[in-house]
């Protein structure tokens, strides 16, 4: 069952054991509408009691990357469990006829406050035990999320025509060698068009949606709650942050540390794209960037967009946003230990493409204060009987906020503030 930890927070792990869990049994359990039913209702064993450790990786180290596939890593006091874990042991209450665990059974965690927040949602990977004679064991869960079930998932040749890159995104997961449910996708509306492609037969999957990510200059990535998400280009953005970290508010978040990036490795002043299928580069290159600090390369081959003309507004796009070195927040943490429980509820909940406003405040020099919007790109749990620390990677977004008649600080029509 849930379980509450010491700072305060529930946590619950969900385990998919692949036959009904639930059902009620003569003379053994009692009806009720949590633990049996008449016919069972739930392949999922909660086998929080007996995780003793949670590492959740999701996202990519930087904006120009697609994203990795997320991963979990549990820790798990099999002994406790009377070796329920164990592949070995055919008395396990999981196993029937074959152990439950198997490869690629669901495997869900939550947080917060209530237990309920989704942190990560995949599919077991691996499944292995540790014995420290005499008799301990510790089971070792390893699981995945969606992206690596498109990792190994390759496509029957097809040539779709002209299309948004969001419909392109749509039209490869509903393939029927891929068949991926439209109840667990996202998919927003593109900025950028792909053009005719011949996909070959066993094409991989994953590769052909991470090039429409990079062509869109997007995000494409597995939810914390399961869904696949794509994501159009944002230059610039209405949208608010969902919370300030280490500010001094009531409602302000308190961090445990900060970094912040800065220097000529953030610098790209001569981006170059090619289409496929073309023989041109698209080249945009920022002079006064490189006569500063050197000419900093990056290049995109073989994008799947419509023709040269998108090529190259991709490569001006790029130019614009990292041929000039700025001082860029690029990584935070945060100790749910000592939080309110809407705080805890806040970050077992937050999200990559979230928006948050990161303060630090110094003793000497000067400013004294620093704010930044930042956009979440990776997030990293780390849970243990103690402590549960996460830890946020960042991004740069451009905010612009809504023109407010006669206000003194939005009333001006300038690049942070525009007419909605």
């Amino acid at each position: 069952m849930a379980k509450q930890a010491l700072w305060g927070e529930t946590l619950k792990v969900n385990l998919d054991v692949g036959f009904i869990a639930n059902y009620f049994v003569l003379d053994t359990s009692e009806l009720d509408d949590a633990n049996a039913v008449l016919d069972g209702s739930t392949e999922f064993i909660d086998i929080t009691e007996y995780v003793q450790n949670i590492t959740i990786n999701r996202g990519r180290s930087n904006q120009l990357e697609p994203f990795n596939t997320g991963t979990l890593s549990i820790l798990a006091d099999d002994r406790a469990s009377g070796r329920s874990f164990d592949p070995l042991n055919t008395a396990s209450p999981w196993y029937q006829g074959d152990l439950g665990i198997a490869p690629r059974r669901a495997i869900e965690v939550y947080g917060g406050s209530a237990g309920t927040a989704a942190m990560f949602k995949g599919y077991v990977y691996d499944l292995n035990i540790e014995y420290d004679e005499p008799n301990l064991s510790t089971a070792q869960i390893m699981a995945v999320d969606a992206l690596a079930q498109l990792a190994q998932t390759n496509l029957v040749g097809f040539n779709p025509s002209q299309q948004l890159t969001s419909e392109r995104v749509d039209a490869i997961l509903s393939r029927s060698e891929v068949a991926w449910s439209t109840a667990l996708r996202e998919i927003n509306t593109g900025l950028a068009t792909v053009g005719t492609v011949a996909y070959e037969d066993n094409a991989n999957v994953l590769d052909a949606l991470q090039a429409l990510q990079v062509s869109e200059n997007g995000r494409f990535y597995a939810s914390r709650d399961g869904m696949l998400v794509f994501d159009p280009r944002i230059q610039t953005s209405f949208g608010t942050a969902v919370a300030v970290l280490g500010g001094t508010g009531v409602t302000d978040i308190p961090i445990r540390s900060l970094n912040n990036l800065y220097g000529a490795e953030t610098v790209l002043n001569r981006i170059s794209v090619q289409v496929l299928g073309s023989n041109v580069l698209s080249v945009a290159n920022g002079t006064a960037s490189q006569a500063e600090y050197g000419i900093k390369n990056f290049a995109l081959n073989n994008l799947p967009l419509v023709d040269d003309a998108a090529g190259s507004a991709l490569a001006v796009a790029l130019l614009d946003r990292y041929q000039m070195p700025e001082v860029v927040f690029n990584e935070t943490s945060v100790l749910l230990n000592g939080l309110s429980s809407s705080q805890q509820e806040l970050v077992a909940s937050l999200e990559i493409g979230d928006i948050l406003t990161v303060e630090k405040r110094f003793a000497v020099g000067s400013p004294s204060v620093i704010r930044q919007d930042v956009v979440v790109e990776s997030i990293r749990h780390q849970i243990a009987p103690s402590r549960h620390e996460v830890v946020l990677g960042l991004g740069q977004i451009d905010l612009v906020y809504a023109f407010i008649l006669d206000d003194a600080l939005y009333g001006v029509m300038d690049s942070t503030n525009a007419l909605v």
